[in-house]
């Protein structure tokens, strides 16, 4: 998924001193002169608006600003000596940057109230402007993201169902595999054989335009998106998700978007001839001499797949036990009257013989 820049917005400080609230890219408060702290938190303005002073557009594209580790004076990236004290900047510390502080606010906030004198003021005023007290953020504002909800916890009854559920496959796996051994002798035999008898037809069928045979006869076609990606292409749509800022470690935000490109192509329904399953012939008997069906076939028509499957019924004390196999090579052993040892699960099934 490719990240979008939308521009650059002017975050928010505030003086750990007199609790003013100071421009990003202040280096020292407004009001009381205190400089711009070495830990600062940057935070989202009441309300968001893109920069167009290229100078900080620049600066913030370069990087976090580095830290004098002498005289805490905050030094653009790329700066090699401190321009305080010309200390050396080789090994000083980066701001903090990349964290995502929330979503774009590009809104009118809520005017917010003096906690002081009661006087109504709007939401990017630092100061009341009847009493010059200093103004909180609007009640409800965040300068992080919010912490994402906390899942319901799943109901109760739906845990004991869930737990019943388990039990009862539990249960039945173990009935299903613990078995007992059985000796039967072999009753009756029966056999089944056939094979498909197909012929050319028209087959209706779907599938991307570039996919479809070229002899076949295409329909009506329709656009889908068939995959999406993080680049532009051809017969494409942009699909972006929320604008959010995120802290850049100069003052300044960068506005971004989440966005991915939907690539849409034809889907269509086309006819082709193929060869489809018209008849079958069958043929069974209660030997064992299984033989395969003859096929009569007319001049557009072919064999198809064969199957064949194979059933021996054994007798034990009274009871009945039938098993099945596909293998004509296991089948020929069970002579009628042979005795066999069966292992037999819970449910009277056969899972296994042995001579």
């Amino acid at each position: 998924m490719a990240k979008k820049s939308l521009g650059y917005v002017e975050l928010e400080w505030e003086c750990p001193f007199c609790g003013t609230r100071n421009p990003g890219t202040a280096a020292k408060c407004s009001n009381c002169g205190a400089p711009q702290p070495e830990d600062v938190k940057f935070q989202q303005a009441a309300k968001e608006e893109i920069v167009t002073d290229q100078k900080k557009i620049e600066a913030a594209k370069v990087g976090p600003d580095i830290i004098c580790p002498y005289c805490g004076t905050r030094n653009p990236a790329g700066a090699t000596t401190c321009s305080n004290c010309m200390g050396d900047l080789t090994d000083a510390a980066r701001r903090q940057s990349g964290q995502v502080l929330g979503a774009f606010q590009d809104k009118e906030a809520p005017d917010v109230k003096c906690p002081f004198c009661g006087t109504m003021n709007p939401a990017t005023a630092v100061r009341c402007s009847n009493c010059n007290g200093l103004l909180q953020k609007p009640d409800g504002e965040t300068a992080v993201p919010d912490a994402p909800k906390k899942k319901r916890g799943v109901p109760v009854f739906l845990i004991v169902i869930l737990i019943g559920l388990l039990c009862l496959c539990g249960i039945l796996a173990v009935m299903f595999l613990r078995t007992e051994d059985v000796t039967g002798s072999v009753q009756s035999v029966n056999w089944t054989r056939s094979i498909a008898i197909e012929a050319l037809g028209p087959v209706e069928r779907s599938d991307w335009a570039d996919q479809i045979p070229a002899d076949a006869s295409v329909g009506s076609c329709s656009e889908r998106v068939r995959r999406t990606q993080a680049n532009p292409a051809p017969n494409s749509v942009e699909v972006c998700g929320t604008p959010y800022t995120v802290d850049t470690g100069t003052g300044l935000g960068e506005v971004v978007q989440d966005c991915e490109y939907q690539v849409y192509d034809d889907f269509c329904e086309y006819t082709v001839t193929e060869w489809v399953e018209v008849d079958t012939a069958q043929i069974s008997g209660a030997d064992l001499n299984p033989i395969w069906p003859q096929t009569s076939l007319s001049g557009d028509q072919r064999t198809g797949a064969a199957d064949e499957s194979y059933e021996v019924v054994f007798s034990s004390d009274g009871e009945r036990y039938t098993y099945t196999t596909s293998s004509l090579e296991e089948f020929l052993q069970f002579t009628p009257g042979s005795e066999w040892t069966l292992a037999v699960n819970s449910f009277g099934g056969v899972v296994d013989v042995k001579p």
